[in-house]
């Protein structure tokens, strides 16, 4: 994760974010990549199912339920995590919301003092959906958004009516307050899109823009053929580091993450800046792979593995 809003327009600076907290507990969820905190986040997986079909899915996701944990092993998990103190649980899946034990498990983790986000496609989010969530203290929702064209995003999500429905659930989940953020996955076939889709965030007053890379993990090995072309991702970092300096004064912080090369990229947009060696001291910091380091994922079955991308490696079960 490289936080371009940061490093370049000074917002927030990590230093001053970690100077001021008195633990991980108190390191806004967007710093923790950057602090010595030694626990992990943990990406907890709920469920497989999800009621959309995207190319990319790294969990090949299914409509169908497929042998989750029970809430008995959520609760349990939740109160295990809990007490080793983690900074941030990750909620997920396939579809969070399609979890019959979504709400238990976010309300458990309230009352367990967890500090909890969830990253969504946003169809379900309405507007009851939004208020239960702001009153389980979900910190952060992550909405997917693949194209300012509905059409474009509705066919590499696999559902006529997505982007509609996204949309609402992100206006929705803002408008009951929660911190929200729109996430695009890059591709060959909409990475002229991001200007537009940062264009979006700013008009709905989205503070936080994060672009992922296409990992080819899931379904996403079916489209490696569709990640971009060196040149292309170029054009794209070189493009989010300006906006992150021309939009220092708009409220929205601009971030990138799945590619450690966009370090590279930015050191050397930055190469006669004199802001060059602050952000190589900060991506120095923040290390390269965080997975099973500052990163760990439970699968749906409570596989445990060192990154959401690893489904491969398992180091262990919590049943």
């Amino acid at each position: 994760m490289i936080i371009f809003s940061k490093a370049l327009a000074d917002q927030a600076t990590v230093w001053e974010a970690l100077r001021e907290s008195e633990s991980c507990q108190d390191v806004p969820a967007d710093l923790l990549r950057f602090s010595a905190q030694t626990k992990p986040v943990v990406m907890w997986n709920l469920t497989r199912r999800c009621n959309l079909a995207c190319s990319h899915c790294y969990m090949d996701a299914i409509p169908k339920e497929d042998d989750e944990l029970s809430l008995e092993e959520g609760v349990r998990l939740t109160d295990d995590l809990a007490r080793m103190k983690i900074p941030i649980l990750i909620l997920t899946g396939g579809e969070p919301l399609m979890s019959r034990n979504f709400f238990s498990i976010a309300f458990h983790a309230r009352e367990a003092g967890l500090r909890t986000v969830i990253s969504t496609n946003g169809t379900l989010i309405t507007p009851e959906v939004a208020r239960l969530l702001a009153e389980a203290k979900i910190r952060y929702v992550g909405v997917s958004l693949d194209s300012a064209l509905p059409a474009s995003h509705d066919k590499f999500r696999g559902v006529p009516g997505a982007f509609d429905r996204a949309l609402q659930g992100l206006r929705n989940a803002r408008d009951a307050g929660l911190k929200t953020g729109l996430r695009i996955t890059l591709t060959r076939d909409n990475w002229q899109d991001v200007p537009a889709l940062l264009n979006l965030a700013l008009e709905e007053n989205i503070p936080r823009f994060c672009l992922y890379h296409l990992v080819p993990t899931g379904r996403g090995a079916g489209i490696s053929d569709k990640d971009v072309s060196s040149e292309q991702r170029r054009s794209v970092i070189r493009l989010l580091a300006e906006a992150a300096v021309e939009l220092k004064d708009k409220n929205i912080e601009i971030l990138t993450t799945d590619s450690p090369m966009d370090g590279a990229y930015l050191l050397e947009i930055l190469k006669d800046d004199p802001r060059r060696d602050y952000v190589r001291k900060l991506l120095t910091n923040a290390g390269g792979c965080s997975a099973g380091a500052k990163v760990a994922n439970i699968s749906y079955q409570g596989d445990v593995h060192p990154c959401h991308f690893m489904p491969q490696v398992v180091v262990g079960n919590v049943r």
